[in-house]
């Protein structure tokens, strides 16, 4: 038995070789403390133009991102409403290497 997990394990881990990407990283970011409403504006930088609609923020504290594409540049910005201006952004990019 110990044999077998051993090689599906060694098998697991050539096909990962092998296979490059195994799926999308997902990105946690921490937003700052804010009151009224905001919305959360996502901007891809390969496309020139936002994605998407932009998100109501739900004051959790932080925003989960599903990075669409490796290689690229987005970034993340925090709208104030009341406001007309941002109180935060940031740049996301995730880059395979060899």
């Amino acid at each position: 038995m110990k044999k077998i997990w051993i090689t599906w394990i060694a098998a697991f881990f050539c096909l990962q070789a092998f296979t490059g990407e195994i799926g999308l990283p997902t990105e946690r970011l921490a937003l700052p403390a804010v009151s009224g409403t905001h919305l959360v504006c996502v901007w891809d930088d390969a496309a020139q133009n936002w994605m998407g609609s932009f998100e109501t923020y739900d004051h959790a504290g932080v925003y989960e991102f599903q990075v669409p594409e490796w290689g690229k540049w987005y970034w993340i910005g925090l709208w104030d409403s009341s406001k007309g201006e941002y109180v935060y952004g940031k740049w996301v990019g995730h880059f395979l290497t060899d």
